[in-house]
């Protein structure tokens, strides 16, 4: 299955507040968080998170590369289904660019991010899962979860 990424700010699927998967979906929508992660862990896709509303599906599913060390830079890629966030720090960031995959022309930008989060989400054998994160890995999971709630980076820019 090829992916065809959504794109331009003005677009309806971008802009639509995405539903919860039912129970009744979750191997469909499995499938096709299976072929969100391998479309970012292609090299050819410089992008560290996808969500569906950026493939034209509004439903609540992400996939993001999370920071897994910082020595050497590596991620992991994780499949999440119906995320939420469930806390968020006082603190903001402002230190890190960003750029979407949907937005192509446009440059990378600053966006006032939480410094961390806290996040539940299920993963694709239903099972719930919660992560604290940080600095970037706290910012790619806030800018896919934009995209599930009709938002995009550039509506929240700081310079």
């Amino acid at each position: 299955m090829a992916l065809k990424i959504e794109v331009w700010k003005d677009n309806l699927t971008l802009r639509t507040i995405c539903e919860k998967i039912k129970q009744s979906e979750w191997k469909k929508y499995v499938k096709l968080g299976t072929e969100m992660v391998k479309y970012i862990k292609n090299p050819d896709h410089a992008g560290v998170g996808l969500a569906a509303p950026q493939i034209w599906v509004t439903k609540r599913i992400m996939v993001c590369s999370l920071l897994r060390d910082w020595e050497d830079e590596t991620f992991s890629t994780v499949m999440m289904l119906n995320p939420e966030i469930l806390e968020a720090s006082d603190e903001m960031t402002q230190e890190i660019e960003e750029w979407c995959l949907s937005l192509p022309k446009t440059k990378k930008w600053f966006v006032a991010r939480h410094e961390s989060i806290k996040l539940s989400y299920y993963d694709e054998k239903m099972k719930q899962k919660v992560l604290r994160l940080s600095w970037l890995s706290s910012v790619i999971v806030q800018h896919e979860m934009d995209h599930l709630n009709w938002v995009l980076y550039i509506d929240k820019l700081v310079k």
